[in-house]
Protein backbone atom coordinates (compact mmCIF):
# COMPACT_ATOMS: atom_id res chain seq x y z
CA UNK A 1 0.00 0.00 0.00
CA UNK A 2 1.33 3.56 -0.80
CA UNK A 3 0.04 6.80 0.62
CA UNK A 4 -0.83 9.18 -2.41
CA UNK A 5 2.92 9.52 -3.53
CA UNK A 6 4.21 9.20 -6.82
CA UNK A 7 7.70 8.05 -8.09
CA UNK A 8 10.09 8.31 -10.62
CA UNK A 9 12.82 6.33 -11.60
CA UNK A 10 16.54 6.92 -12.37
CA UNK A 11 19.14 4.67 -14.11
CA UNK A 12 21.32 5.82 -11.14
CA UNK A 13 21.43 8.08 -8.20
CA UNK A 14 23.84 8.93 -5.78
CA UNK A 15 22.69 10.68 -2.69
CA UNK A 16 25.11 12.65 -0.81
CA UNK A 17 24.79 14.43 2.51
CA UNK A 18 25.28 17.70 0.85
CA UNK A 19 22.02 16.45 -1.08
CA UNK A 20 19.85 15.45 1.68
CA UNK A 21 20.75 17.76 4.35
CA UNK A 22 20.56 21.47 2.84
CA UNK A 23 18.95 23.11 5.11
CA UNK A 24 20.94 24.77 8.29
CA UNK A 25 20.97 23.69 11.63
CA UNK A 26 18.81 26.77 12.00
CA UNK A 27 16.32 25.45 9.84
CA UNK A 28 15.52 22.22 11.38
CA UNK A 29 15.10 23.56 14.69
CA UNK A 30 13.02 25.93 13.45
CA UNK A 31 10.66 23.32 12.16
CA UNK A 32 10.19 22.11 15.74
CA UNK A 33 7.11 21.43 18.00
CA UNK A 34 8.16 20.55 21.66
CA UNK A 35 5.65 19.17 24.59
CA UNK A 36 7.74 19.25 27.92
CA UNK A 37 6.23 16.79 30.19
CA UNK A 38 7.12 18.78 33.99
CA UNK A 39 6.68 16.19 37.21
CA UNK A 40 4.69 18.03 39.56
CA UNK A 41 4.04 14.73 42.34
CA UNK A 42 5.07 15.00 45.41
CA UNK A 43 8.65 14.05 45.60
CA UNK A 44 9.67 16.96 44.04
CA UNK A 45 9.80 18.44 47.18
CA UNK A 46 12.10 16.18 47.83
CA UNK A 47 15.97 18.08 47.95
CA UNK A 48 19.46 17.67 46.26
CA UNK A 49 21.99 20.29 47.32
CA UNK A 50 19.79 22.05 49.59
CA UNK A 51 17.25 22.85 47.04
CA UNK A 52 13.98 21.23 46.35
CA UNK A 53 14.12 19.14 42.64
CA UNK A 54 10.97 21.56 41.99
CA UNK A 55 12.82 24.49 42.51
CA UNK A 56 15.38 23.82 40.41
CA UNK A 57 13.64 21.72 37.59
CA UNK A 58 11.57 25.21 37.01
CA UNK A 59 14.45 27.65 37.09
CA UNK A 60 16.08 25.56 34.59
CA UNK A 61 13.22 24.91 32.42
CA UNK A 62 12.38 28.44 32.78
CA UNK A 63 15.83 29.75 31.49
CA UNK A 64 16.09 26.94 28.54
CA UNK A 65 12.61 28.09 27.21
CA UNK A 66 14.19 31.28 25.95
CA UNK A 67 17.12 29.22 24.83
CA UNK A 68 14.90 27.44 22.39
CA UNK A 69 14.84 29.17 18.53
CA UNK A 70 11.85 31.63 18.06
CA UNK A 71 10.74 29.24 14.98
CA UNK A 72 10.62 26.31 17.56
CA UNK A 73 7.15 25.74 18.69
CA UNK A 74 6.72 24.75 22.78
CA UNK A 75 4.00 23.67 25.30
CA UNK A 76 4.09 22.44 28.36
CA UNK A 77 1.69 19.18 30.83
CA UNK A 78 2.24 18.66 34.18
CA UNK A 79 0.84 15.90 36.26
CA UNK A 80 0.53 15.47 40.16
CA UNK A 81 -0.15 18.74 40.82
CA UNK A 82 -4.40 18.29 41.94
CA UNK A 83 -4.66 15.88 44.70
CA UNK A 84 -2.67 13.40 46.46
CA UNK A 85 -4.35 10.47 45.07
CA UNK A 86 -5.78 10.68 42.15
CA UNK A 87 -4.35 8.74 38.78
CA UNK A 88 -6.34 11.23 36.42
CA UNK A 89 -4.32 14.33 37.93
CA UNK A 90 -2.58 15.92 34.64
CA UNK A 91 -3.30 18.48 32.36
CA UNK A 92 -2.26 20.83 29.19
CA UNK A 93 -1.09 23.91 30.79
CA UNK A 94 -0.02 25.47 27.48
CA UNK A 95 -0.15 24.05 23.94
CA UNK A 96 2.03 23.98 21.45
CA UNK A 97 2.74 27.23 19.85
CA UNK A 98 1.91 29.24 23.18
CA UNK A 99 3.89 32.50 23.75
CA UNK A 100 7.68 31.99 25.60
CA UNK A 101 5.95 34.33 28.59
CA UNK A 102 2.79 32.04 29.23
CA UNK A 103 4.59 29.10 29.35
CA UNK A 104 7.35 30.47 31.91
CA UNK A 105 4.04 31.96 34.16
CA UNK A 106 2.49 28.47 33.91
CA UNK A 107 6.16 26.82 35.43
CA UNK A 108 6.31 29.23 38.01
CA UNK A 109 2.77 28.22 39.16
CA UNK A 110 3.44 24.64 39.37
CA UNK A 111 3.11 22.98 42.67
CA UNK A 112 3.69 19.20 43.80
CA UNK A 113 1.32 17.69 45.56
CA UNK A 114 0.56 14.01 44.64
CA UNK A 115 0.71 10.86 42.26
CA UNK A 116 2.82 9.99 39.22
CA UNK A 117 0.83 8.77 36.34
CA UNK A 118 3.44 8.76 33.18
CA UNK A 119 1.65 6.74 31.11
CA UNK A 120 -1.60 8.08 30.96
CA UNK A 121 -0.07 11.69 30.35
CA UNK A 122 2.38 10.19 28.10
CA UNK A 123 -0.51 9.32 26.26
CA UNK A 124 -2.20 12.74 26.06
CA UNK A 125 0.69 14.27 25.06
CA UNK A 126 1.36 11.97 21.88
CA UNK A 127 -2.33 11.92 20.95
CA UNK A 128 -2.25 16.02 21.05
CA UNK A 129 1.17 16.26 19.59
CA UNK A 130 0.50 13.81 17.03
CA UNK A 131 -2.54 16.63 15.83
CA UNK A 132 -0.53 19.68 15.72
CA UNK A 133 -0.33 21.29 12.17
CA UNK A 134 1.58 20.99 9.98
CA UNK A 135 2.07 17.15 10.75
CA UNK A 136 5.11 16.89 8.98
CA UNK A 137 7.09 19.20 11.13
CA UNK A 138 9.67 17.30 13.25
CA UNK A 139 8.21 16.50 17.04
CA UNK A 140 9.64 15.74 20.63
CA UNK A 141 8.10 14.89 23.65
CA UNK A 142 10.29 15.58 26.87
CA UNK A 143 9.60 14.13 30.06
CA UNK A 144 11.22 15.36 33.13
CA UNK A 145 10.80 12.81 36.14
CA UNK A 146 12.41 12.29 39.46
CA UNK A 147 10.66 8.65 39.94
CA UNK A 148 8.85 5.82 39.11
CA UNK A 149 5.00 5.05 37.34
CA UNK A 150 2.65 5.48 40.78
CA UNK A 151 -0.71 4.37 38.66
CA UNK A 152 -0.19 0.82 38.26
CA UNK A 153 0.57 1.47 34.15
CA UNK A 154 3.12 0.53 32.19
CA UNK A 155 4.41 4.07 30.63
CA UNK A 156 6.38 2.04 28.39
CA UNK A 157 3.90 0.82 26.16
CA UNK A 158 2.30 4.28 26.38
CA UNK A 159 5.11 5.47 24.76
CA UNK A 160 5.33 3.16 22.09
CA UNK A 161 2.06 4.35 20.90
CA UNK A 162 4.28 7.59 19.55
CA UNK A 163 5.84 5.13 16.87
CA UNK A 164 2.56 4.36 15.57
CA UNK A 165 0.75 7.69 14.49
CA UNK A 166 2.74 8.49 11.08
CA UNK A 167 4.41 11.67 11.63
CA UNK A 168 8.24 12.07 13.11
CA UNK A 169 7.86 12.35 16.92
CA UNK A 170 10.43 10.98 19.64
CA UNK A 171 9.74 10.83 23.10
CA UNK A 172 13.14 11.80 25.54
CA UNK A 173 13.40 11.60 29.18
CA UNK A 174 15.49 13.28 32.13
CA UNK A 175 15.96 11.21 35.10
CA UNK A 176 16.35 13.36 38.38
CA UNK A 177 17.66 12.00 41.30
CA UNK A 178 15.87 8.61 40.38
CA UNK A 179 16.99 4.92 41.77
CA UNK A 180 18.12 1.52 39.62
CA UNK A 181 14.03 0.76 39.26
CA UNK A 182 13.03 4.19 38.15
CA UNK A 183 15.92 4.65 35.50
CA UNK A 184 15.46 1.46 34.15
CA UNK A 185 11.89 2.14 33.19
CA UNK A 186 12.46 5.64 32.55
CA UNK A 187 15.17 4.24 30.31
CA UNK A 188 12.71 2.07 29.19
CA UNK A 189 10.27 4.84 27.90
CA UNK A 190 12.71 6.80 26.14
CA UNK A 191 13.79 3.89 24.01
CA UNK A 192 9.90 2.90 23.01
CA UNK A 193 9.67 6.41 21.99
CA UNK A 194 13.07 6.46 20.10
CA UNK A 195 14.29 8.99 21.75
CA UNK A 196 16.79 9.35 24.42
CA UNK A 197 17.46 8.97 28.23
CA UNK A 198 19.46 11.66 29.79
CA UNK A 199 20.60 11.00 34.16
CA UNK A 200 20.97 13.54 36.54
CA UNK A 201 22.16 12.61 39.92
CA UNK A 202 22.69 16.19 41.26
CA UNK A 203 21.86 20.17 40.07
CA UNK A 204 24.79 20.56 37.92
CA UNK A 205 23.77 17.38 36.11
CA UNK A 206 20.45 18.13 35.73
CA UNK A 207 21.00 21.50 34.30
CA UNK A 208 23.72 19.72 31.70
CA UNK A 209 20.69 17.13 31.05
CA UNK A 210 18.47 19.82 30.47
CA UNK A 211 20.53 21.54 27.87
CA UNK A 212 21.30 18.49 26.56
CA UNK A 213 17.65 17.38 25.83
CA UNK A 214 16.95 20.58 24.48
CA UNK A 215 18.83 20.00 21.82
CA UNK A 216 18.31 16.63 20.91
CA UNK A 217 14.64 17.65 20.65
CA UNK A 218 15.81 19.91 17.96
CA UNK A 219 18.16 17.88 15.94
CA UNK A 220 17.22 16.05 12.84
CA UNK A 221 18.23 12.69 11.72
CA UNK A 222 21.57 12.83 10.80
CA UNK A 223 21.99 12.65 6.94
CA UNK A 224 23.61 8.98 5.23
CA UNK A 225 26.75 8.42 4.27
CA UNK A 226 26.76 7.95 0.27
CA UNK A 227 26.05 5.22 -1.14
CA UNK A 228 25.26 4.62 -4.71
CA UNK A 229 21.93 3.50 -5.30
CA UNK A 230 20.98 1.32 -8.43
CA UNK A 231 17.75 1.35 -10.64
CA UNK A 232 15.03 -0.22 -8.28
CA UNK A 233 12.34 -2.20 -9.04
CA UNK A 234 8.71 -0.68 -10.01
CA UNK A 235 6.69 -0.29 -6.86
CA UNK A 236 3.87 -2.53 -6.68
CA UNK A 237 0.33 -1.36 -8.09
CA UNK A 238 -1.50 -0.70 -4.85
CA UNK A 239 -4.12 1.57 -3.35
CA UNK A 240 -3.71 5.25 -2.77
CA UNK A 241 -5.19 7.22 0.55
CA UNK A 242 -5.66 10.56 0.67
CA UNK A 243 -7.59 12.05 3.89
CA UNK A 244 -11.25 13.59 2.82
CA UNK A 245 -12.54 14.63 5.98
CA UNK A 246 -11.00 14.65 9.33
CA UNK A 247 -12.93 15.78 12.56
CA UNK A 248 -10.77 16.03 15.92
CA UNK A 249 -13.47 17.38 18.10
CA UNK A 250 -11.60 20.72 18.93
CA UNK A 251 -14.81 23.08 19.64
CA UNK A 252 -17.18 22.99 22.63
CA UNK A 253 -19.81 21.56 20.70
CA UNK A 254 -20.33 19.04 17.94
CA UNK A 255 -19.46 20.82 14.47
CA UNK A 256 -22.04 21.42 11.64
CA UNK A 257 -20.66 18.22 10.15
CA UNK A 258 -22.77 16.30 12.58
CA UNK A 259 -26.44 15.81 13.78
CA UNK A 260 -27.18 13.71 17.08
CA UNK A 261 -30.74 11.61 16.57
CA UNK A 262 -32.29 11.09 19.89
CA UNK A 263 -30.42 13.08 22.01
CA UNK A 264 -29.45 13.17 25.59
CA UNK A 265 -27.64 16.00 26.29
CA UNK A 266 -26.46 14.45 29.91
CA UNK A 267 -25.02 11.43 27.74
CA UNK A 268 -22.58 13.36 25.43
CA UNK A 269 -20.55 16.09 25.66
CA UNK A 270 -17.23 18.05 23.73
CA UNK A 271 -14.34 18.33 25.68
CA UNK A 272 -10.28 18.41 25.82
CA UNK A 273 -10.17 17.71 21.98
CA UNK A 274 -12.84 14.61 22.55
CA UNK A 275 -15.81 13.29 22.12
CA UNK A 276 -17.37 11.79 25.02
CA UNK A 277 -20.22 9.27 25.10
CA UNK A 278 -22.02 7.82 28.18
CA UNK A 279 -24.56 4.66 28.30
CA UNK A 280 -26.11 2.68 30.46
CA UNK A 281 -28.50 0.85 28.18
CA UNK A 282 -28.74 -0.98 24.91
CA UNK A 283 -30.25 -1.14 21.59
CA UNK A 284 -27.64 0.37 19.03
CA UNK A 285 -28.31 0.31 15.23
CA UNK A 286 -30.93 -2.43 16.26
CA UNK A 287 -32.89 0.03 18.15
CA UNK A 288 -35.95 1.55 16.71
CA UNK A 289 -34.05 4.75 18.86
CA UNK A 290 -30.60 4.46 19.33
CA UNK A 291 -30.28 7.08 21.94
CA UNK A 292 -27.00 9.60 20.76
CA UNK A 293 -26.81 7.99 17.29
CA UNK A 294 -24.33 10.59 16.10
CA UNK A 295 -24.85 11.01 12.16
CA UNK A 296 -22.78 12.57 9.51
CA UNK A 297 -24.16 15.17 7.77
CA UNK A 298 -21.45 15.89 5.05
CA UNK A 299 -20.31 13.88 2.19
CA UNK A 300 -18.14 10.77 1.35
CA UNK A 301 -16.25 10.32 -1.59
CA UNK A 302 -17.84 9.06 -4.31
CA UNK A 303 -15.69 5.61 -5.04
CA UNK A 304 -14.13 3.66 -2.12
CA UNK A 305 -13.08 4.79 1.48
CA UNK A 306 -12.33 4.55 4.29
CA UNK A 307 -13.92 5.33 7.92
CA UNK A 308 -11.49 5.42 11.13
CA UNK A 309 -12.96 6.18 14.52
CA UNK A 310 -9.85 6.01 16.85
CA UNK A 311 -10.94 6.32 20.80
CA UNK A 312 -10.23 4.85 24.50
CA UNK A 313 -12.67 3.43 26.88
CA UNK A 314 -13.12 2.08 30.64
CA UNK A 315 -14.63 -1.03 29.26
CA UNK A 316 -16.00 -1.54 32.43
CA UNK A 317 -19.20 -3.51 32.41
CA UNK A 318 -18.27 -6.36 30.05
CA UNK A 319 -20.96 -5.41 27.39
CA UNK A 320 -19.15 -1.89 25.92
CA UNK A 321 -19.71 -1.41 22.38
CA UNK A 322 -19.04 1.47 19.82
CA UNK A 323 -20.80 0.57 16.54
CA UNK A 324 -19.62 2.47 13.35
CA UNK A 325 -21.03 2.19 10.02
CA UNK A 326 -24.34 2.82 7.31
CA UNK A 327 -28.02 3.33 8.64
CA UNK A 328 -31.36 3.77 6.89
CA UNK A 329 -33.21 2.71 10.04
CA UNK A 330 -33.45 -0.20 12.36
CA UNK A 331 -34.33 -3.02 9.49
CA UNK A 332 -31.43 -1.69 7.46
CA UNK A 333 -28.56 -0.95 8.23
CA UNK A 334 -24.46 -2.76 7.64
CA UNK A 335 -22.01 -1.66 10.41
CA UNK A 336 -18.89 -3.13 12.11
CA UNK A 337 -18.55 -2.74 16.23
CA UNK A 338 -15.85 -3.82 18.81
CA UNK A 339 -17.04 -4.55 21.74
CA UNK A 340 -16.49 -6.23 25.23
CA UNK A 341 -18.70 -9.31 26.59
CA UNK A 342 -19.12 -12.23 29.15
CA UNK A 343 -20.52 -14.92 27.48
CA UNK A 344 -20.21 -17.71 30.89
CA UNK A 345 -18.14 -20.01 31.73
CA UNK A 346 -15.55 -17.40 33.05
CA UNK A 347 -15.11 -16.25 29.52
CA UNK A 348 -14.36 -12.15 29.71
CA UNK A 349 -13.51 -11.01 25.64
CA UNK A 350 -13.33 -7.84 22.82
CA UNK A 351 -14.15 -9.53 19.78
CA UNK A 352 -14.69 -6.98 16.35
CA UNK A 353 -18.22 -8.14 14.20
CA UNK A 354 -19.82 -7.24 11.29
CA UNK A 355 -23.37 -7.28 10.59
CA UNK A 356 -25.81 -6.42 7.93
CA UNK A 357 -29.67 -6.00 7.90
CA UNK A 358 -31.65 -5.95 5.58
CA UNK A 359 -35.22 -5.94 5.38
CA UNK A 360 -34.96 -7.14 8.88
CA UNK A 361 -32.56 -9.89 8.38
CA UNK A 362 -29.59 -10.13 10.08
CA UNK A 363 -26.30 -11.73 8.79
CA UNK A 364 -22.96 -11.18 11.58
CA UNK A 365 -19.78 -12.69 11.98
CA UNK A 366 -17.64 -11.74 14.97
CA UNK A 367 -14.01 -11.71 15.49
CA UNK A 368 -12.53 -12.10 18.73
CA UNK A 369 -9.60 -9.43 19.31
CA UNK A 370 -8.51 -10.30 22.51
CA UNK A 371 -9.55 -12.58 25.82
CA UNK A 372 -8.68 -13.71 29.04
CA UNK A 373 -8.94 -17.87 28.64
CA UNK A 374 -8.49 -20.39 25.84
CA UNK A 375 -12.19 -21.26 26.08
CA UNK A 376 -13.52 -18.17 25.01
CA UNK A 377 -14.63 -20.09 21.89
CA UNK A 378 -11.83 -19.14 19.33
CA UNK A 379 -8.04 -18.39 20.09
CA UNK A 380 -6.26 -15.38 19.18
CA UNK A 381 -2.49 -15.15 18.13
CA UNK A 382 -1.56 -13.43 21.36
CA UNK A 383 -2.76 -16.33 23.23
CA UNK A 384 -5.00 -16.00 27.33
CA UNK A 385 -4.00 -12.75 28.84
CA UNK A 386 -4.80 -11.28 32.30
CA UNK A 387 -8.70 -9.26 31.66
CA UNK A 388 -7.67 -6.56 33.77
CA UNK A 389 -4.76 -6.16 31.65
CA UNK A 390 -6.98 -5.64 28.70
CA UNK A 391 -9.22 -3.33 30.69
CA UNK A 392 -6.32 -0.99 31.12
CA UNK A 393 -4.79 -0.94 27.77
CA UNK A 394 -8.17 -0.24 26.94
CA UNK A 395 -8.10 2.84 28.54
CA UNK A 396 -4.99 4.00 27.69
CA UNK A 397 -4.14 2.28 24.30
CA UNK A 398 -7.02 4.11 21.44
CA UNK A 399 -8.20 2.02 19.52
CA UNK A 400 -8.82 2.39 15.75
CA UNK A 401 -12.24 0.68 14.21
CA UNK A 402 -11.73 1.14 10.27
CA UNK A 403 -15.00 0.40 8.57
CA UNK A 404 -14.38 0.22 4.25
CA UNK A 405 -16.20 0.03 1.21
CA UNK A 406 -14.53 -1.66 -1.65
CA UNK A 407 -16.93 -1.26 -4.27
CA UNK A 408 -20.31 -2.81 -2.83
CA UNK A 409 -18.71 -4.91 -0.45
CA UNK A 410 -18.14 -3.70 3.16
CA UNK A 411 -15.86 -4.56 5.48
CA UNK A 412 -13.87 -3.70 9.18
CA UNK A 413 -10.23 -3.78 10.64
CA UNK A 414 -9.58 -3.15 14.58
CA UNK A 415 -6.11 -2.06 16.07
CA UNK A 416 -5.03 -0.73 19.29
CA UNK A 417 -2.27 1.30 18.06
CA UNK A 418 0.85 0.56 20.33
CA UNK A 419 0.08 -2.73 20.85
CA UNK A 420 1.85 -5.32 19.43
CA UNK A 421 2.38 -9.25 18.87
CA UNK A 422 4.32 -11.49 19.16
CA UNK A 423 6.97 -10.28 16.67
CA UNK A 424 6.60 -6.57 16.82
CA UNK A 425 3.81 -5.83 14.65
CA UNK A 426 0.47 -4.04 14.84
CA UNK A 427 -1.56 -6.67 16.20
CA UNK A 428 -4.89 -6.36 13.54
CA UNK A 429 -8.35 -8.35 13.42
CA UNK A 430 -9.78 -8.09 9.95
CA UNK A 431 -13.91 -8.76 8.94
CA UNK A 432 -14.83 -11.09 6.45
CA UNK A 433 -16.92 -9.11 3.81
CA UNK A 434 -20.56 -8.46 3.48
CA UNK A 435 -22.12 -6.80 0.03
CA UNK A 436 -25.22 -4.87 -0.30
CA UNK A 437 -26.20 -3.59 -3.94
CA UNK A 438 -27.65 -0.21 -2.41
CA UNK A 439 -25.85 2.33 0.17
CA UNK A 440 -27.20 1.28 3.14
CA UNK A 441 -27.82 4.13 4.93
CA UNK A 442 -26.11 6.97 5.99
CA UNK A 443 -22.43 7.13 7.87
CA UNK A 444 -23.25 7.18 11.71
CA UNK A 445 -21.98 6.21 15.14
CA UNK A 446 -23.34 5.42 19.07
CA UNK A 447 -22.27 3.80 22.04
CA UNK A 448 -23.82 1.13 23.87
CA UNK A 449 -24.39 -1.13 26.70
CA UNK A 450 -26.04 -4.03 25.20
CA UNK A 451 -25.37 -6.99 27.92
CA UNK A 452 -28.70 -8.24 29.76
CA UNK A 453 -27.06 -8.32 32.84
CA UNK A 454 -24.67 -6.05 32.76
CA UNK A 455 -24.29 -3.14 35.17
CA UNK A 456 -22.81 0.12 35.64
CA UNK A 457 -21.95 2.81 32.71
CA UNK A 458 -20.17 2.62 29.34
CA UNK A 459 -17.52 5.47 28.87
CA UNK A 460 -16.00 5.95 25.72
CA UNK A 461 -13.93 8.76 24.33
CA UNK A 462 -13.88 9.82 20.76
CA UNK A 463 -11.00 11.48 19.33
CA UNK A 464 -11.40 11.82 15.63
CA UNK A 465 -13.14 10.28 12.87
CA UNK A 466 -10.93 10.05 9.51
CA UNK A 467 -12.49 9.84 6.19
CA UNK A 468 -10.41 8.28 3.49
CA UNK A 469 -10.76 8.37 0.23
CA UNK A 470 -9.22 4.90 -1.68
CA UNK A 471 -8.43 4.54 -5.21
CA UNK A 472 -6.79 1.82 -7.45
CA UNK A 473 -7.52 -0.62 -4.78
CA UNK A 474 -9.00 -4.06 -5.40
CA UNK A 475 -12.54 -5.01 -5.31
Amino acid sequence: MRIASTFKATKKVLITATAISCMSAAAQASSTDILFILDGSGSMWGQIDKVAKITTAKDTLSRLIDDVPEGARVGLMTYGTQSKESCTDFMTLNAVGSTRDDIKSSIAGITPLGKTPMALSLTLAITQLSKTEPTDRQKAVVLISDGIETCDADPCSNAALSQYLGVDMKVHVVGFDVDKEAKDQLQCIANAGSGQYFDAADTDGFQAAMAQVVQVAQAAEPAPEPVAVSEPEPEPAGPVITEFFREDFDGVELSDNWTVENANPDAFIVEDGNLLMLSTRGGGFESAEPQNLVTYAGDLPAGDWDVEITYTGEYSTNADRLTLGMRKDEANFLATSYYSSAPGTGCLKSELALAKMSSGTQDREGRLFRSNQRSCYATTPIGAENWATIQEDHSQKPIKLTFSKRGRSYSSTVEMLGFTDADGDPYVVSSDKYTSLRSPGTLAFTVDRPGRNASGEVLMMIDSVVINEVTGADQ
